[in-house]
């Protein structure tokens, strides 16, 4: 393999330091600089923030092809509407997040549209929606704590997927996004005493269930 050239080094050394710079950008700033035209600086948003968006939507859609296409149209109507986000008023992520929450949702409702037209059922009650939960992080020590962690594990998801919408989607913003109460309730457009009922009711419910 021939060594490279002076000018090839040169430019891998200047790609990682812009990288670098742009890891130290907050999103306001990169937001700023990608309504300049720059598709760098918006690329740096989408690699920041492409899993939350993604765990949001699956947690809805309960579909990780669904999840996929929210993530997709959730940063392609950011991009388009980046002029309309003002930073005085949220956190791009809180703006973000409530743009995924509304596609998710919007997603369900189509389905569910299809669903009662193909199937002529006129009955609108809310369908269960699947859940997936983050992988367990610790490898078991034997097969009977690997089957007491799973029955656990099973438990949980179920649990979970009993939770009305608005419920599942309150306690995921604030137990694996870690968002406070205020931008719980701006990405959900609630109340923030909402909030609070909707994780209340939701850590109520699966005790009960769990417990039982």
């Amino acid at each position: 393999m021939e060594p490279k050239s002076p000018g090839s080094i040169s430019e891998v050394f200047s790609e990682q330091n812009f990288m670098g710079r742009l890891e130290v950008l907050s999103d306001e700033e990169l937001v700023t600089r990608s309504r300049d035209g720059s598709g760098q600086y918006f690329g740096a948003l989408v690699d920041r923030h492409t899993t939350v968006v993604y765990r949001v939507a699956r947690s809805i859609t309960g579909s990780h092809e669904e999840a996929e296409d929210v993530v997709q149209e959730t940063f392609l109507r950011a991009f388009k509407n980046l002029d309309k986000f003002d930073a005085s008023k949220s956190a791009f992520k809180t703006w973000l997040l409530t743009i995924a929450r509304n596609q998710s949702i919007n997603i369900i409702s189509s389905l569910k549209r299809k669903t009662l037209k193909f199937f002529g059922d006129r009955d609108k009650g809310e369908a269960e929606l699947e859940f997936s939960s983050n992988p367990l992080s610790q490898e078991p020590q034997d097969a009977e704590t690997m089957l007491s962690i799973k029955q656990q594990f099973q438990l949980m998801e179920k649990a979970l997927n009993k939770l009305p919408e608005r419920q599942r989607t309150a306690l995921l913003l604030k137990s694996q996004e870690n968002l406070s109460y205020d931008e719980i309730a701006s990405v959900m457009d609630v109340s923030v005493s909402s909030v609070e009922s909707l994780i209340f009711r939701a850590r109520k419910k699966i005790i009960g269930l769990v417990e039982r």
